[in-house]
Formats: C-alpha cells, sequence, structure tokens
C-alpha cells in the first residue's frame, strides 16, 4: 500500500512538472524599435568611424604585415583595439556601412535639432539606397582582398556621402534648424 501511495505521488509529480516544462512561457517582449540615438550619433558612432577605415585602404594595405608599435598599456581601449585586424577590419566596416542604412531609416529618429528624418523623402530614400549599394561593393571588394578594388569602392562611397550631405546636411551648424530639410531646388 505504500509503495502504490509513493508510486501514485511520484507519477503525479513527474506529470506536474512535466506539464510545467511544456507550459507555453510568457512571449519574450519585442525590442524596442524606437530610436536611442540622433541621425547626427548614428553618423558619428558608426558612419564616420567605419567610412574612415575604408577610404583608409586608398593609403594603407590592411594586408601589410604590421609594424611592430610601443607595449600596449591595461585598459580596455588598448586590449582590445587590435582584437580584429587586416581585411576583417574593412569588410566589418562595409558591413555596418551597409547594414547601418536600417539604422538611419528607423521609423521615429530624429536629427540632433529635432526635427524627423526625412526617411520619407523620395531623394532621402535614393540616397540611403545608395549607401546600402556603395557599402556593398565595398564589402565585395574587401573580400577580394585587392587594395586597388578598395579603393575604386571609395570613389562610389564617397559619392553616397556627398550627395545626401549637399541636401541635408552642409547648412551650418549640427542643431541649425535648417538641418534634415531638404535643400531648395536653384
Amino acid at each position: 500500500m505504500v509503495m502504490r501511495i509513493l508510486s501514485t505521488a511520484l507519477t503525479c509529480a513527474f506529470v506536474t512538472a512535466v506539464a510545467v516544462a511544456q507550459a507555453p512561457s510568457k512571449p519574450v517582449p519585442a525590442p524596442s524599435s524606437k530610436p536611442t540615438g540622433t541621425l547626427a550619433q548614428v553618423m558619428r558612432g558608426i558612419y564616420f568611424p567605419n567610412a574612415n577605415l575604408i577610404f583608409d585602404v586608398q593609403q594603407n594595405d590592411p594586408g601589410a604585415p604590421k609594424k611592430k608599435g610601443a607595449e600596449t598599456g591595461a585598459s580596455a581601449t588598448d586590449t582590445y583595439a587590435n582584437a580584429y585586424s587586416g581585411w576583417e577590419v574593412v569588410e566589418n566596416a562595409a558591413v555596418a556601412l551597409t547594414d547601418g542604412v536600417d539604422l538611419i531609416l528607423t521609423p521615429g529618429r530624429r536629427c540632433q535639432n529635432g526635427k524627423p528624418v526625412p526617411a520619407q523623402q523620395a531623394d532621402f530614400q535614393k540616397f540611403a539606397r545608395n549607401m546600402r549599394r556603395s557599402g556593398l561593393a565595398a564589402l565585395q571588394a574587401a573580400r577580394t582582398r585587392n587594395q586597388e578594388k578598395v579603393s575604386d569602392a571609395t570613389n562610389d562611397l564617397a559619392d553616397a556621402c556627398s550627395m545626401c550631405h549637399e541636401v541635408y546636411r552642409d547648412k551650418g551648424p549640427a542643431d541649425s534648424p535648417a538641418r534634415c530639410t531638404p535643400a531648395l531646388k536653384k
């Protein structure tokens, strides 16, 4: 009798444990799609440094052996500054520029002056497509490990940057009310 009670209790406990384990868990909340930073912060934090890594290939071959430098310090910056090197850095930079377009176009993103990013403007969308295309071209060139091909790709990258800047950025200081508004056609 004791064995039957013990067996029944263990079976009930096991069935309960299995049921709890298989019960649907609460859905994981979707990540917030509300942008954290302004367009200027995305440009300064992602686009400027990564575009410069690609532009640097014009003068410096990422595949060339590195010269021995000064001994590194103990800071995290010193420790991890060279975790990635060579062509991998150029590839990573091109990926950041390509995928960063989605960050620029995230609904709700604002310019530094508080205006919404003009993501609905046809020309702004065209500029975003140009950036994505030039980022992909830089990535494909970097994968060839050919300095000249990447240097050639920087021409399209420079054009993609300057076309948008001429219309939306080059209008005074970063917080100028004229920024993030289409330039008037002359």
